[in-house]
């Protein structure tokens, strides 16, 4: 008989046609085992119909590695032990899943902008202050908030661009 491939992760059935002449047959008991370097494992068949044998071998993922071992079909009837069938099962997993780790740079930090917008197009300048280098800050009184084009920028200039703005 050629190899019968199994898979490891779950239930498989086998059905075999199996024959028992004789003058006086008894009640027969079936069983299938599969032979490993250490241990031997075997599963009890059951009748499924006239002349035929089933074996549900579950799932042996925890029980066994992948691979191939010997498999033995056999039969007890009364006092007498027969192996009618030998072959070769081959456990495989039905699925295989593999990962691999990636690895990619970094982003660039974000950099934040500001703008101060006058209604005078003629004066209009744009400071951009960027937060990735440091900012020197020259002193100043509590009235002004900025400058612009050497000109001091106080809180009520901005409010009258705001009024003239609506």
């Amino acid at each position: 008989m050629n190899d019968v491939a199994l898979y490891l992760d779950q239930d498989n059935e086998l059905l075999f046609k199996v024959s028992i002449e004789g003058s006086k047959p008894g009640t027969p008991k079936y069983r299938l085992v599969f032979e490993g370097k250490d241990m031997s494992y075997s599963v009890l068949g059951h009748q499924a119909s006239a002349g035929e044998v089933a074996f549900t071998v579950p799932s042996m993922k925890n029980i066994i590695k992948e691979g191939n071992y010997r498999a033995n079909l056999e039969v007890m009837v009364d006092d007498r032990f027969f192996t009618p069938l030998t072959f070769n099962a081959e456990f495989e997993e039905s699925i295989r899943v593999t990962v691999e780790s990636a690895t990619r740079p970094l982003s660039k930090k974000p950099t934040v902008s500001a703008a101060i917008m006058t209604s005078r197009p003629a004066t209009t300048k744009t400071i951009v202050e960027n937060h990735n280098k440091p900012v020197k800050r020259q002193p100043h009184d509590d009235s002004s908030i900025g400058e612009i084009d050497g000109r001091k920028v106080t809180v009520d200039d901005l409010r009258s661009l705001i009024r003239s703005r609506k």
